[in-house]
């Protein structure tokens, strides 16, 4: 069995429902908590903690962190993955310009199996008024 390692580290987004620099939102009767958090704790601490060192401050800045999310979640066809690393690159003040070079990158890489995954980073873009 082949396990993808980039995988891993991109479907977490998919699961967070905030930044690691911003607070948690308070969980209340309305707010449903994450179900691995509940299940497996222990392994949620230590995924999160991972998390943040991946993504968090270090030699690369966060921004070039995040544009390379942008190519891996196309690579890996993961739309949920796409609209966090956007709105995360977004965030950091990534250009539309950077942002199509991050897609162009995941385009070339993945083939042309990516393209319906391109076309959403577009979407994506224009929703957010990227400029």
């Amino acid at each position: 069995m082949s396990i993808r390692i980039s995988s891993v580290l991109i479907v977490l987004p998919a699961f967070v429902t905030w930044s690691f620099a911003e607070s948690p939102p308070p969980v209340t009767s309305a707010a449903r908590k994450d179900p691995i958090e509940i299940n497996d704790p222990d392994f949620s601490a230590s995924f999160d903690a991972l998390y943040q060192k991946t993504w968090g401050p270090g030699a690369v800045p966060e921004k070039y962190k995040q544009l390379t999310g942008v190519s891996i979640s196309i690579v890996e066809r993961c739309e949920t993955c796409l609209g966090w690393h956007i709105k995360e690159a977004v965030r950091l003040r990534a250009n539309k310009n950077e942002l199509i070079e991050a897609i162009r990158v995941g385009l070339l890489t993945g083939g042309s199996i990516t393209i319906p995954t391109v076309r959403k980073a577009y979407e994506i873009l224009e929703e957010q008024k990227v400029r």
